[in-house]
């Protein structure tokens, strides 16, 4: 790419050129040697010169308003936000006014080509993409001995690229620029192209390819900035690929440069490499003395909460989780604007609880604090929201569990024995009360501590000898856990009404709950105990006094017990804990409702051990319900033949999760098979139909039936496109797409493709779907023996062909070469298939098909969406989208 400078040496002497200018007649329409010199000297130093000028500082400000990610690669090649773009629309309006005003005031000028190619750069900043290829291509074909030829083609890849279309990128780049040695690139412009080229390769996720292309490039990018981010983006890659030395190498190289806010995380991913990849005592000091004079370093003040945060994980190296929480808390403590950083320290805190020390209140509370943080674009949002909700419903449970058993003990008391417990809870809680204002009141002259979480305070205790989640232990020993469990209690349960059927109307009050909808309001005040207790009274109005109150709190313990034990099995992964939860549940509530429900889960949980008592509950099961799904699954009968009721409905919906975590696919195909039988449930909003489909469809392919997994994922990503599995579903369709079939199934280059008849789920034919995607778009693509027709001949014929039958549609022509073997002239994008197929048969019957296609069995015309163009193109299988779209697409019915 030539500079400003480099431009001017295009004219003549200053003097004799502004003598020339003063004597010659200077019209723009003459063309004489004066003129000609006239006109480039003006067009340079009155228009071109500027809006390259301009352009330069738009790029500059651009560049300045970068903020590094977070996460993820750093962009070296920018296009800027919508939000960036939009605010220096004016900026890239000037360039192009002040390169029109010289495209028409000095058309015989030398700076036409130039000024159309920064245009065309202007435009495709702006997202014009159709004005900017214009632009392109006018310099290609208007100037072919331009030197800018070879910017042009690489300004057209990138328009088709931000256009969606990675596919006619890279055959720009393939088959004109880097295969061409018909024009000179320049070392600057090798540089661009290989950064655009970095981009294409990320996009696939090969990074391989993609360091390889930039280690090869990088003395081509000049510019300090762009070079020091090109650094560091090697460096992410080798460190993706686990090459340690090289990695260290690329993030040393850009320590050094001026730009300190790279430079510093570049230090701290040095900082990670040797945590992560040096073993031994003397290199974890290495990495103590390093992290330690960055934190001695006064220009790192507002980093100090990421490089604690390095600490912690040199410290968690070691196994040392205590040191690690400490630096966790003082990252926490240093924590200012940086929220992103803040997120990561209390789920590490959190991680820390929950997988090595199992304290789960503890955890939630860290989980907690990082779900108020974390962004949704974040990768750890999804694991930190499922694990908060998860280890919420967890402390819900277990406080319920201590609560009611608190209010039934003191439901026992004598009245004298309870009014003393009361008055010694009412003095401890105000005690306790008047020294947390005095801690408050401390913590507000001194610096606060971030790792104190009221929530996890309240859990932890207040100086009772027992915590909240203790079980059935004296609940009022604790008196920070009373006001935590009741209002968690109220909240979620309320008072129940006193009613009939208690049992039946406990699924609603279970799903409201959940959902939070028919929350009962707080019960009435009894004025009589109001009266006689004063303030005491918070501590006394739950204690159930009537047999439905005590009937009333058994059934929170039942359900609250039944709940942890799935917690343990399904989410929390203790069998052990889930063993001793549900054995508790079944000791205490010999008529459970749950009684089936666990007693199955006992007898896979036990079968997982391989211990006998498995036949202890298998034997109930089959006795007590032979005609249960649980009876139907341990002895391997037909799901289908159940027609039970909404109870058997929830229970297969529960056994389709276990035989599915359980590997049983077989049994998960039946449970599948036998809940989408049951119409009437469909609408159940407890059921999860995304994932049904998901798990049946999945148990089909690890049985080996890929068709079926196919169709079944297919379908769950276009019904149901928010649903949390849709990515694993994509990607699982991602590897049955990249399963090609040998060269040899394919027919050769130049053959007729319908000379064999084949069915639709033919090898050939994987990844091609028979409908466009949402949103997808619509080609039209011929298929041309290079050999009989050029690439000029057909953008020719077929732009003839458009000025005579679609002058108003201004269709675009872009020819490119496949395999090197055929021409494929592309025509711009349709909107459904509809309207390609017209077009198709309006070009057969025009005689220009005859010279476009004169091989009729072997020259093609054919529409191709998006998705498909990927497949074919993207993966060289052209020939097999040509079979597919004769024996299938072409063959199915209207």
């Amino acid at each position: 790419m030539m500079s400003a400078a480099t431009r001017f040496r295009k004219s003549s002497n200053i003097l004799l050129i502004a003598c020339l200018g003063l004597l010659a007649g200077c019209a723009k329409e003459k063309d004489t040697l004066s003129a000609r010199i006239y006109h480039s000297t003006t067009s340079f130093f009155n228009g071109y010169y500027n809006a390259e000028v301009l352009f330069g500082e738009f790029q500059t400000k651009l560049e300045s308003q970068y903020k590094y990610p977070e996460q993820g690669f750093i962009e070296v090649l920018r296009y800027g936000t919508e939000d960036e773009i939009k605010a220096l629309k004016a900026d890239l309006q000037n360039v192009i006014k002040k390169n029109d005003a010289v495209i028409f005031k000095h058309p015989n000028g030398n700076y036409i080509d130039d000024c159309r190619l920064l245009n065309g750069k202007s435009w495709l900043y702006q997202r014009e993409y159709d004005a900017a290829e214009l632009n392109f291509k006018y310099v290609i074909e208007k100037f072919p001995e331009s030197k800018l030829i070879p910017e042009a083609w690489f300004g057209l890849a990138q328009v088709h690229y931000r256009n969606e279309n990675p596919e006619m990128s890279r055959n720009i780049l393939d088959e004109v620029l880097l295969s061409s040695d018909t024009f000179e690139i320049s070392p600057e412009l090798q540089g661009e192209m290989a950064l655009f080229r970095v981009r294409l390769e990320l996009d696939r996720k090969a990074y391989a390819e993609a360091a390889a292309i930039l280690q090869e490039q990088l003395p081509n990018i000049r510019q300090d900035l762009r070079q020091a981010r090109a650094h560091y983006l090697l460096g992410q890659l080798y460190s993706e690929l686990g090459d340690y030395p090289k990695a260290l190498e690329q993030f040393t190289e850009v320590s050094n440069f001026r730009e300190y806010t790279l430079a510093f995380s570049a230090k701290m991913k040095i900082a990670r490499l040797y945590v992560t990849f040096q073993e031994g005592q003397d290199d974890d000091r290495t990495v103590f003395d390093y992290l330690t004079k960055l934190l001695r370093d006064e220009k790192n003040l507002e980093y100090q909460d990421q490089i604690y945060y390095e600490f912690a994980l040199l410290e968690l190296k070691k196994a040392n989780r205590p040191e690690a929480l400490a630096y966790l808390r003082k990252s926490l403590r240093a924590s200012t604007g940086n929220t992103r950083q803040k997120a990561l320290s209390y789920f590490k805190a959190g991680q820390i609880y929950f997988y090595d020390l199992q304290n789960y209140p503890s955890a939630q509370a860290y989980y907690d604090s990082a779900a108020a943080v974390i962004t949704p674009d974040a990768p750890e949002y999804k694991e930190i929201k499922s694990l908060a909700a998860t280890l919420e419903e967890y402390i819900l449970h277990k406080t319920t569990i201590a609560y009611q058993d608190s209010m039934l003990r003191l439901a026992r008391l004598p009245q004298a024995e309870l009014d003393s417990v009361i008055s010694r809870v009412a003095e401890a809680e105000k005690q306790r009360r008047e020294a947390e204002a005095e801690r408050l009141l401390q913590a507000s002259q001194t610096p606060s501590d971030p790792m104190f979480n009221p929530q996890l305070a309240l859990q932890n205790g207040g100086g009772g000898r027992q915590s909240a989640n203790s079980g059935g232990q004296w609940y009022f020993d604790n008196p920070s856990a009373i006001s935590s469990g009741r209002l968690q209690f109220q909240q979620v349960w309320g008072k129940r009404a006193n009613e009939d059927h208690w049992r039946r109307s406990r699924k609603q009050a279970m799903a409201e709950a959940e959902t939070g909808e028919g929350k009962p309001e707080a019960a009435p005040v009894d004025s009589a105990l109001l009266k006689q207790y004063g303030d005491r009274y918070q501590y006394l109005k739950d204690i159930p006094r009537t047999p439905e109150e005590i009937e009333t709190a058994q059934q929170k313990i039942e359900m609250a017990l039944y709940g942890l034990g799935q917690l343990y099995s399904q989410k929390l992964n203790e069998p052990d804990s889930a063993i001793q939860t549900f054995e508790t549940l079944l000791d205490r509530f010999e008529n459970t409702e749950f009684a089936l429900r666990t007693r199955y889960a006992l007898y896979t949980l036990y079968q997982a051990q391989d211990d006998p008592r498995q036949f202890v509950h298998r034997s109930y099961i089959l006795s007590e319900h032979p005609n249960s799904v649980y009876a139907y699954l341990i002895e391997g009968r037909d799901l289908r033949e159940l027609r039970r009721d909404e109870e058997d409905y929830a229970f297969a919906y529960e056994g389709l999760y276990r035989a599915y975590n359980s590997r049983q696919y077989e049994t998960t195909i039946g449970f599948g098979e036998f809940l989408l039988q049951q119409q009437q449930f469909a609408s159940n909003p407890e059921i999860e139909l995304a994932e049904l489909h998901y798990m049946r469809g999945m148990a089909y392919g690890y049985l080996g039936n890929q068709d079926s997994l196919r169709q079944i994922l297919t379908y769950v990503v276009s019904t149901f496109p928010e649903s949390d599995v849709v990515p694993r579903a994509r990607k699982t369709l991602g590897y049955l797409q990249n399963g090609l079939p040998t060269a040899s199934a394919r027919p050769a280059a130049g053959t007729d493709p319908a000379a064999t008849a084949v069915s639709a789920d033919d090898a050939r034919f994987k990844g091609f779907l028979p409908q466009p995607a949402p949103g997808d778009k619509v080609f039209v693509l011929m298929y041309v023996d290079k050999n009989r027709l050029s690439k000029d001949d057909a953008s020719a014929l077929l732009s003839d062909f458009h000025q005579k039958n679609f002058k108003e549609s201004r269709l675009k022509v872009f020819v490119f070469l496949y395999k090197q073997t055929h021409l494929l002239p592309y025509i711009s994008t349709f909107g459904t298939i509809d309207e390609g197929k017209r077009y198709i048969q309006q070009l057969q019957a025009d005689p220009i098909a005859k010279t476009l296609m004169p091989e009729p069995k072997q020259d093609r015309v054919f529409y191709i969406t998006h998705s498909n163009f990927k497949i074919a193109y993207g993966e060289k299988r052209m020939e097999d989208y040509l079979l597919y779209f004769d024996q299938v697409l072409s063959a199915a019915k209207p």
